[in-house]
């Protein structure tokens, strides 16, 4: 019954995204990364860890950002390739409060752990990332790519993770990005994780570190349908000035509740 519901909301929001496409495109707006999915995540940051083989997840994530001011409507889809391998791709759709609104980029992200967690050391993934020049004008990189580092280590209660994450735009205007973000999870109870975010961003726009974020919330699971609240503020600059992030996932197959799975 859960999965019947699941679907008909994925084909929602597939018309939804649809539904969009045939409106203006403008609004200057920061660059999105791939953004990875529960339960191995925490809002924008990848886990180490990663969807069993043949496992799957969907989810709507929508996001409202003041200063700059704008929604962000992502539709993601990740696929357990095998029990170290995993492949998520997103297509974000920004609504500018300002201007007019329009597709970015089709994302796609492949992460790969080549390390599991020891006694001391941390479980470590590489990530390899992909742009399609979907977008238009200011919302698109004009295709291009990246890689990165994601570690995951469980730590009690706590399960932390950090990625370190390089990106080469398509476009000539734009400069090379360079994002780091780390991120905890606090298992307050079997289907509740508190959790925490930190980002530091160097621009492709302006060529200088213009993000400095934290972000606090929660996700809340019920057997395997995921839903994640968040708040975020910059620390730098106060740009965005604040950040709020809700998404509704859901995960098939035989999916770890266990820390370090």
């Amino acid at each position: 019954m859960k999965k019947a519901k699941a679907k008909r909301a994925f084909a929602f929001f597939l018309l939804f995204f649809f539904f969009l496409a045939g409106r203006s495109h403008a609004a200057d707006d920061e660059l999105g990364l791939v953004r990875p999915l529960a339960p191995y995540s925490v809002f924008s940051t990848f886990s180490a860890f990663s969807l069993p083989k043949g496992g799957t997840s969907i989810a709507y994530t929508i996001e409202r950002s003041k200063d700059p001011s704008f929604y962000r409507h992502t539709l993601g889809f990740s696929y357990g390739i095998s029990s170290r391998a995993e492949l998520t791709a997103d297509l974000p759709y920004l609504d500018g409060i300002e201007g007019g609104s329009g597709f970015e980029d089709l994302g796609g992200a492949f992460k790969y752990r080549f390390l599991d967690t020891g006694r001391y050391r941390p479980a470590v993934a590489v990530l390899v990332f992909g742009y399609l020049p979907t977008g238009e004008g200011s919302l698109s990189r004009d295709g291009g790519g990246g890689g990165g580092l994601a570690l995951s280590r469980p730590l009690g209660p706590l399960l932390a993770h950090a990625n370190l994450i390089y990106t080469v735009s398509g476009k000539g205007s734009l400069h090379d990005e360079v994002d780091f973000l780390s991120g905890l999870e606090f298992a307050a109870t079997h289907s509740l994780r508190m959790l925490g975010e930190f980002q530091l961003r160097k621009s492709a726009v302006t060529n200088t570190v213009d993000l400095s974020e934290v972000r606090f919330g929660y996700r809340l699971s019920s057997g395997d349908i995921f839903n994640t609240f968040g708040i975020g503020f910059d620390l730098k600059n106060r740009h965005p000035k604040f950040r709020i992030i809700f998404s509704i996932g859901a995960s098939f197959g035989a999916i770890a509740r266990g820390f370090g799975s």
